[in-house]
């Protein structure tokens, strides 16, 4: 095989690719775990770089800087070109924190290392990943560390006997492999983000590049190998879930599909050629869309929120294919066709743009004198320190922290009636203004973040067990009523989700408690800051931002809630979104919630107040703080 011939086939897998992925994050059916998309670029990346440098090192014509000199004209004028147009458009449309964390991407970007960056950035609380215009970034960081690492080792391995070389390849495989399925399960943002646990992918399209798979013969079974590999791809974009771990063993579908298309190796006939034409235009411009397909949608969705309609996202496909075609036929073919000197002064001159407009960025902290100071003090709560405000690390616990980690004064008991909180996030975000609405009871707090107050499948081993225990603590302590609050989502409405939430409310009552539960609570389509200063920026609607299945599982929660015995159910929707118009702002101006859902100090004083007033059984355990009702506003 030689390393120059044209592989009709892998212009088809990068169209494959680069579709799937665009598909997922633009939210377009079926391909709901599009992600895997990445997957198989990675496997051909292997592949074609392997095929490459083993050709040329068995002619002895091999050379690292002809090497890098090749990755730089494939991979970097379009990059950069893409980097330059995002920051300014950063500067225009982002918020200043934000404009300052793209240029701090960028920057990362420039040291082939964003990757890295975005690892260190996983955390439950961390900014949502539509708000980091150069996140994609993630995937060609980790190509780059490879093509820095194998091109000086690969010499070395061809030099081996086959059976030495074979025998290297698949240990890095191998040990890579294990790695990831061990790496998913403890440290899934590493397993997901860093060269280590994803070098198997390349490694198995090395693998397949010095043939240990002997090739097929027959036509028939490649066509066969072929299909087989297909229909694995075909599946891989939609039998994983959000609660799949990934990737692990799991990318092993996408990868083996992508390896035995790969393999096969069909010849195809004039009329397979012409049928998959327009699938080879697309892999010849699959680089261009994907440098481009994430940008467009994480900048419309700052500005309008995310695609809903068909022609929302007709519209971004549009924008992309637009950005890719002008970037393929104006910057990635020119600087390939150019003599190197030519391209390597374009590279050198738009990669120092990129670093000045970054560095200026940073150094002018986002230029925030855009803004008028009402959106800039709207702004500052995007960086909202709520640590102290839900009590993180005492009362409120981490994903990494146990039940042990509850501090003895959370529940402790106090004077007048005894309330034991329970729940998630949505529930620590209540604290303040509980506390502040019911200043005669003792509020006791038991919340942990990612953990809906009852057993619930797929959750963590120590959800898990912060969740049995808890009703041996109701027995020990007897509280007076128990709130019962959390993410509640379409998962609740699982019949065994049921039957787990009512063993939790038994489990209350049983010791004597009554139960409250607190519906869940408005949950915007992007942080509530961006929404009011996109509204007062660009005049977009603040209504409507709410998604229709937080409106659906609290309609359900209240039917289902209704006939429990010393049960309550409050709909915090009916008391912040009545008629779907939902409180945004308090009167001093300070948004409800700081990101999509969680509330400030403000809005959790103003949601406490109302659900006081309107739950008999917590009206009657405290007296109610008027503060927050005078102060709320329904700001629309």
């Amino acid at each position: 095989m030689s390393s120059t011939e044209y592989r009709p086939d892998i212009d088809c897998l990068r169209a494959f690719a680069v579709s799937s992925v665009i598909a997922f994050h633009y939210d377009i059916s079926p391909f709901r775990s599009g992600y895997v998309g990445v997957d198989v670029f990675f496997v051909i990346s292997g592949f074609l770089i392997t095929r490459i440098i083993r050709a040329e090192t068995r002619a002895g014509t091999f050379s690292i800087a002809a090497f890098y000199r090749r990755r730089a004209r494939r991979i970097l004028p379009a990059a950069f070109a893409m980097l330059c147009a995002t920051l300014l458009a950063a500067c225009v449309v982002l918020l200043p924190q934000q404009t300052l964390s793209a240029a701090q991407q960028a920057l990362s970007v420039l040291a082939f290392s964003s990757n890295i960056l975005f690892w260190s950035q996983q955390g439950y609380f961390d900014a949502a990943a539509i708000t980091k215009p150069l996140l994609h970034t993630w995937s060609l960081g980790v190509e780059e560390q490879y093509y820095f690492i194998f091109p000086a080792l690969a010499p070395a391995i061809f030099a081996r006997r086959r059976s030495l070389m074979l025998a290297s390849l698949v240990a890095i495989c191998v040990a890579s492999f294990l790695l990831c399925v061990v790496q998913t399960r403890i440290q899934p943002a590493a397993a997901f983000y860093l060269l280590p646990a994803r070098a198997w992918q390349l490694a198995l399209g090395a693998l397949l590049a010095v043939e240990i798979v002997p090739p097929l013969r027959s036509q028939r079974l490649r066509i066969g190998a072929a299909t087989l590999g297909w229909i694995a791809l075909g599946a891989s974009v939609n039998v994983f879930s959000p609660r799949t771990p990934y990737p692990g063993v799991a990318a092993l579908l996408p990868c083996l599909g992508t390896a035995a298309v790969i393999w096969a190796q069909p010849t195809p006939n004039r009329l397979v050629l012409a049928a998959t034409r327009p699938m080879i235009a697309v892999g010849l411009w699959s680089y261009s869309l994907y440098l481009w397909h994430w940008p467009v949608v994480s900048f419309a969705t700052a500005i309008w929120g995310p695609p809903s309609s068909a022609m929302d996202k007709l519209g971004l496909l549009a924008a992309c294919t637009a950005l890719a075609l002008a970037s393929f036929y104006l910057v990635e073919q020119p600087a390939r066709r150019a003599e190197w000197p030519v391209t390597a002064r374009r590279l050198a001159a738009s990669g120092a743009a990129a670093l000045l407009i970054a560095v200026i960025t940073i150094w002018s902290a986002g230029f925030p004198g855009r803004f008028s100071p009402q959106q800039q003090a709207l702004a500052g709560f995007i960086n909202y320190d709520h640590s102290g405000v839900y009590e993180e690390g005492t009362c409120f616990l981490s994903p990494g922290q146990t039940f042990e980690a509850l501090q003895p004064s959370c529940l402790a008991r106090g004077p007048g009636s005894n309330i034991l909180l329970w729940g998630d996030s949505h529930a620590a975000h209540l604290v303040d203004g509980l506390k502040r609405a019911m200043s005669q009871a003792t509020l006791r707090r038991a919340t942990m973040a990612q953990c809906v107050p009852y057993l619930e499948r797929g959750q963590s081993a120590a959800c898990g067990e912060f969740n049995r225990r808890l009703p041996e603590l109701l027995r020990e302590h007897a509280p007076d009523i128990v709130i019962l609050s959390g993410n509640w989502t379409r998962s609740v409405m699982a019949p065994a989700a049921r039957a787990d939430l009512f063993a939790t409310i038994a489990a209350a009552t049983a010791a004597g408690s009554r139960v409250v539960v607190i519906g869940p609570s408005p949950q915007f389509d992007r942080p509530l800051p961006h929404l009011l200063i996109a509204s007062s920026r660009f005049g977009v609607d603040s209504d409507g931002h709410v998604p229709t299945m937080f409106f659906a599982v609290d309609d359900f929660l209240r039917d289902l809630l209704k006939s429990v015995p010393q049960t309550d159910y409050v709909s915090l929707l009916d008391l912040l979104c009545p008629d779907k118009h939902c409180v945004l702002q308090t009167a001093d101006g300070a948004p409800l919630a700081w990101d999509d859902g969680h509330f400030t100090a403000q809005g959790s004083e103003l949601a406490a107040t109302r659900i006081v007033a309107a739950s008999p059984a917590l009206s009657s355990a405290g007296t109610i703080s008027s503060i927050g009702e005078q102060g709320a506003a329904q700001s629309r």
